[in-house]
């Protein structure tokens, strides 16, 4: 009888283009993120606990937390390599960590997330121990970053903006998309200020769902010109934290 073997690692070379970067010919945290949930959308597939697979069970993976540390951003033109592994699973979650490089093998950044079984038909915490043990190697490779802090709620002086949901922040979950609560905070500091400073550190936990036509609240505190906290909420219930450490662009 055959065996199968599970790739421990996976990456995919990416190039940035000019209608990729951000307003300073760097690659943007948004699409940062969405290659995060692209590799590891991809590497979940090839090892046979991709969408394919647990759908015929009404699960999904969804992301819960998510961590990105830049030293340096490509900019346009550059060639990057997205190398993703799995460090721990159990039966409700996988925890799985990025790193992306430059052609020369130099670190562009880290990334960790963490990654939970949702059950479609209770949207609550599916069980994965249907599938096989083997079918989540892990690999021992270092991710130097720390792991995501604790978010504590923001203080009633923090600066507050309302939004309502629509149709292009839905993904074919039916809910916000993990790109689209990014979207949002980031675009809660003007152009000035990120032709002067440049995110170095974010942390992101998502613990409720946000749906078409909900009303939210986008709370920011900043503490000092290097870190600001942020949360979304939905009549007083966190649904996202975020914290983002700011380095001055000198």
């Amino acid at each position: 009888m055959g065996t199968t073997t599970f790739p421990t690692e996976y990456n995919h070379t990416y190039v940035l283009t000019a209608g990729e970067s951000d307003a300073a010919g760097r690659m943007p945290l948004t699409l940062i993120t969405e290659r995060v949930i692209e590799v590891s959308t991809e590497h979940a597939n090839a090892l046979g606990i991709g969408y394919a697979a647990l759908i015929t069970k009404n699960m999904g993976w969804v992301l819960s937390r998510l961590s990105i540390e830049m030293y340096r951003y490509p900019v346009i033109n550059d060639h990057y390599t997205i190398t993703t592994w799995i460090e721990t699973y159990n039966r409700h979650f996988s925890e799985r960590n990025l790193v992306m490089t430059a052609p020369d093998g130099s670190v562009f950044g880290y990334m960790r997330t963490v990654w939970v079984a949702m059950d479609f038909r209770t949207r609550t915490m599916a069980d994965l121990t249907a599938f096989e043990k083997e079918a989540f190697p892990t690999a021992d490779l270092e991710c130097p970053i720390s792991t995501i802090p604790r978010m504590a709620p923001l203080g009633a002086d923090a600066a507050e903006e309302s939004y309502t949901f629509r149709y292009c922040d839905i993904d074919f979950n039916r809910h916000v998309n993990t790109v689209r609560y990014l979207d949002l905070i980031l675009n809660h500091w003007p152009l000035d200020h990120y032709d002067r400073n440049i995110i170095r550190r974010l942390d992101m936990m998502f613990r409720k769902e946000s749906h078409f036509g909900d009303r939210i609240l986008l709370r920011v505190e900043d503490s000092d010109s290097e870190n600001s906290a942020c949360e979304i909420v939905r009549d007083g219930e966190r649904l996202i934290d975020a914290r983002i450490k700011w380095t001055e662009i000198k």
